[in-house]
């Protein structure tokens, strides 16, 4: 294959050498734009002022020789190949220079135009490929680096749990990214209450124009809620139909050169909103771009759908932390005012000598005992509110541990008598002394001890014991039930958790109280059970020493 329309400099002293050179050219069909040069000096001035694809060099030229051509371009990082023109019995230079940078030589007595062709032919493909590969190791070098970037950004953006601090730092991220001109983002609403998200950032170069106003409603004007990725260029935004109805409207000036946008998606794959880049600074955006765009379109979706995920987790913890406020507050000032009318019901009662209001007194003891099932309910769900929320509160002294049993089972003796069971105290090793918040304990004795004679048929025994395991006291509360299936253990701390979601009795948070009360104290809760065989239910707490 000839080589045509090449760009070539013919550097030679020697007039006559010089039309010997061009002469052969043309006999060689050579389709060429030819600038000459007779001295290093003039070499130069046309290679810093041009692109040459190739240079005929002499070695021998005033102010210098051909090697000092090939250091100069190559300092100046000028790429074009040098073929050497060396007379009869210079080889041995010719090869040096070969090794110094040049890409071949002619001899002057062999220049023919089938030995210049050829030459001129090898080095201009082999200048081809290294040029190939200097631009591939760029691409890969400059994909290295985005994909390094691509990493950094998402971390960034991960960090990140406001949806407006979100969706902007997105869009700075994908700017800076793919270096664009402008980059607008768009975060569709969901739902009537929820309005849509935009962020908007612009380069130094489009922060500093006058019309920048009007470069921000060209960018939130194109973009559009689309299912896969586009890279368009100036020609096909100004084709495309759905940029039409924009850019009627947009001065001439303010047309954007190039267009790379990617969609956001939800978990079920729909589209919520998109990113969107305008005009890359070092030309159009290429493949690589789009792809990069797309997988931190990809990152920045999960992001988006983890903070809507996190807001709307935050608003249902306020809903119900108000909701709790409400049932501490104005429901349990009515229960009071009930208690306190019951307590005076039931004293005028019983100052009566008639002895006809019997009935009328365990009536009254029965709103009693509901009033009481009321507080303790509400006080349940306040404990589980500051359990999850990590503000319950303990206040640890020294307390002695069989002193903590001994008091456990008599606040349980009348519940036990009033189910036909027993509560007896097993192995107790009294002498050890923990740090306990007392009346916290006994609240984890009391949902314990009542979960416990609730499953524990009539006749059956509840025993309580103390033993020192390492460094703590760990009590047990067993009994003689009828167990707990496996498939049921894993759940058994869980909040509002109950083996029959039919049952009526308690709300399910006895046990999840009880462990997080533990767990404040710094102990740890389990279960032994196996059905058939009752249920032991282990908790520890730190020795005092």
């Amino acid at each position: 294959m000839s080589p045509r329309s090449v760009r070539l400099l013919v550097v030679d002293d020697d007039t006559v050498d010089r039309i010997a050179i061009l002469r052969a050219l043309r006999s060689g069909r050579v389709d060429a734009e030819i600038r000459e040069a007779d001295s290093v000096d003039s070499a130069l001035a046309v290679l810093y002022e041009q692109q040459v694809d190739c240079v005929l060099l002499d070695y021998y030229l005033p102010g210098g020789d051909g090697l000092a051509v090939i250091e100069a371009a190559r300092k100046a990082k000028l790429t074009a190949p040098f073929i050497m023109l060396t007379g009869q019995g210079d080889e041995s230079l010719a090869v040096d220079l070969m090794k110094r940078g040049a890409a071949d030589y002619v001899p002057k007595n062999l220049l023919t135009p089938e030995r210049l062709v050829q030459s001129l032919r090898h080095v201009l493909r082999l200048s081809e490929v290294e040029r190939r590969e200097e631009e591939a190791r760029r691409a890969l070098a400059r994909h290295a680096s985005q994909l390094a970037q691509l990493t950094e950004a998402t971390l960034r953006i991960h960090r990140s749990l406001s949806l407006n601090e979100l969706i902007q730092r997105t869009t700075d991220e994908a700017r800076a990214l793919l270096d664009a001109g402008v980059a607008a983002s768009r975060l569709a609403a969901r739902g009537v209450e929820e309005r849509p998200l935009t962020g908007i950032s612009l380069s130094e170069e489009y922060a500093a124009r006058e019309d920048r106003d009007g470069i921000r409603e060209v960018a939130f004007g194109l973009i559009e809620r689309r299912s896969t990725s586009v890279r368009l260029t100036g020609d096909e935004i100004a084709s495309d139909p759905t940029c039409a109805d924009v850019l009627s409207r947009a001065p001439a000036e303010l047309l954007p050169r190039s267009l790379l946008a990617a969609p956001l998606r939800g978990r079920d794959g729909q589209c919520i909103g998109s990113i969107q880049l305008l005009d890359r600074r070092d030309g159009p955006f290429v493949e690589s771009d789009e792809v990069l765009l797309t997988q931190l379109a990809q990152s920045a979706s999960v992001a988006l759908e983890n903070a809507r995920l996190y807001n709307e987790a935050q608003a249902a913890t306020r809903a119900r932390d108000d909701l709790l406020a409400i049932v501490s507050h104005d429901l349990r000032n009515p229960l009071n005012t009930i208690a306190i009318t019951a307590s005076l019901l039931r004293s005028d009662l019983l100052q009566r000598e008639d002895g006809d209001d019997d009935d009328a007194v365990q009536l009254v003891d029965r709103m009693d005992r509901g009033i009481q099932s009321m507080t303790r309910l509400i006080e349940d769900l306040l404990d589980a509110s500051r359990i999850e929320a990590g503000r319950l509160v303990v206040s640890p002294r020294v307390e002695r541990g069989g002193t903590l049993v001994r008091e456990a089972i008599d606040a349980a003796a009348s519940l036990a008598e009033a189910k036909g069971c027993r509560v007896t105290q097993g192995p107790l090793d009294a002498g050890l002394e923990v740090l306990a918040d007392r009346d916290r304990v006994l609240q984890v004795f009391s949902n314990l001890l009542g979960n416990a004679l609730k499953f524990t048929p009539r006749g059956g025994v509840v025993s309580v014991s103390l033993c020192r395991v390492a460094d703590s006291a760990r009590f047990s509360v067993a009994d003689t039930g009828p167990g707990i299936p496996p498939e049921h253990q894993p759940h058994l701390f869980d909040r509002y958790w109950k083996a029959s979601q039919e049952s009526r009795t308690g709300a399910g948070l006895g046990l999840y109280i009880a462990r997080g009360i533990v767990e404040a104290h710094h102990g740890t809760m389990a279960v032994e059970s196996a059905p058939g065989q009752g249920t032991t239910i282990h908790f520890s707490l730190p020795l005092a020493s």
